[in-house]
């Protein structure tokens, strides 16, 4: 009889000294298996066999192996340095034994929390919106926006803001106050820069312009005669630092050139 060594088809060990029974798998010495008692054809025979593959730690052959991950690899404590040390989290789940894909949806989570963390909801919600849906259309060129204006009166804009509502217009104002709307301010979000601004001739109504400006910020002085170049958007009631309401006429200034 031969000698049954217990292993088979599918275990990561081989016996390359001895022959091997291509139906149950069991390795013996003599030329018949001692367990079904077929007689081992020459390519199962020992020395004529291909080596054993062996499998990975952590893969999915289905070894049964059990893979014991360091406390500090858990995922519970690596989401717990999330909140405290964000970095160090990083470099523990970088260095983490577990498959590539779980790490990747890992990182991709732990990226939008450092994210939102660091810029916060509201200033990310508010880039969002000003990408996708812009007070005045980023599509044209500056020259070509500029052409679409139609010249027009702030007395005009003024006693019908209503019927500019949308469209492209121009016309010359004096700066009068500059305003940041309070709401976006005190929310901690992005917040936008307003100028009360009256007609060239000084008349006591008041026009907001609404800081869109497309080619680079600037900060005018008031006093400063600008022309601008933009869509009505109608009446608009605006909060200062005070939280004073500012209700007026309002045109998104796209581009604003100084006189």
């Amino acid at each position: 009889m031969g000698r049954m060594l217990g292993a088979f088809d599918g275990d990561e060990i081989d016996r390359p000294d001895l022959n091997k029974c291509p139906d149950c798998g069991c390795f013996f010495a003599q030329d018949e298996c001692p367990i079904c008692g077929k007689v081992c054809p020459e390519e199962m025979r020992a020395g004529n066999r291909k080596p054993v593959k062996q499998k990975r730690n952590g893969s999915s052959g289905g070894s049964g192996r059990v893979v014991f991950v360091n406390w500090y690899h858990s995922w519970w404590f690596m989401a717990l340095m999330l909140f405290i040390f964000p970095l160090i989290a990083i470099i523990l789940l970088a260095t983490s034994p577990y498959k590539k894909k779980h790490k990747i949806i890992a990182f991709i989570i732990a990226g939008l929390y450092l994210i939102i963390s660091t810029f916060g909801i509201g200033n990310i919600l508010g880039l969002i919106d000003r990408a996708f849906n812009s007070p005045v259309d980023t599509s044209l060129s500056k020259e070509e926006y500029i052409a679409a204006c139609e010249e027009t009166t702030p007395e005009a804009f003024y006693r019908s803001s209503a019927g500019y509502n949308g469209k492209f217009v121009s016309f010359t104002l004096t700066i009068k106050q500059k305003l940041v709307d309070s709401n976006g301010y005190y929310n901690n979000e992005e917040y936008t820069t307003y100028y009360i601004c009256s007609a060239e001739d000084g008349a006591e109504y008041e026009i907001l312009v609404r800081d869109c400006i497309q080619d680079g910020s600037v900060n005018f002085i008031i006093g400063d005669l600008i022309t601008v170049y933009g869509e009505g958007a109608g009446n608009v009631t605006v909060y200062d630092m005070d939280y004073l309401p500012h209700t007026a006429p309002c045109i998104n200034a796209a581009y604003v050139i100084q006189r």
